[in-house]
Order: C-alpha cells, then structure tokens, then sequence
C-alpha cells in the first residue's frame, strides 16, 4: 500500500500536520494532525510498503516490540483507509 499524493506532511510548531493540497482540500474536512510514530508510518508510506514491512520499520525506529508494532500499524493504516489516506 502506498499513501496519496495528495496531502503533504508538514511540521509546524513542533506539530506534525498533514495538509492537503489540489482538488483534495475541497474533499476533506481540514488538516490532520500525526503523532511522531503515525508521521514515520506516513514517511515510510512514500513506497509501496506491507502492514508487514511497516511494522519492522516501526519497531527498528522505535524502542516498542513487533507485536505492538504490527498492532499499531493495523489501527493506522485501518484509519488511513476510514479517511480516504492510501492511493
């Protein structure tokens, strides 16, 4: 799976910020705020990546074990999904 084009991450105020740009910013409801390891899953997501490979990324990035990782990974990338975030 592989994120839209188009929102871009922005780091604003020490906030992660995703923001829509294009025809996207009529179809939403604003901009979306990313805690620092949903922004890493949104880094990553540049390439097309699997729920798996996101969680070894997420777990060699972070000091949280592959379990937790692969269970995050699922809730992030299901609310991708629910708000329309993966191409």
């Amino acid at each position: 799976m592989k994120r839209k084009e188009s929102f871009l991450l922005q780091n604003v105020g020490g906030e992660n910020l995703l923001v829509p740009i294009g025809a996207q910013v009529m179809d939403t409801s604003g901009i979306i705020t990313l805690n620092e390891t949903a922004a890493f899953l949104w880094e990553q997501l540049e390439a097309d990546r699997s729920e798996e490979e996101l969680a070894a990324a997420l777990a060699g990035g972070f000091e949280v074990d592959e379990a937790s990782a692969a269970a995050d990974v699922e809730t992030f990338i299901a609310e991708l999904r629910e708000n329309g975030l993966l191409a």
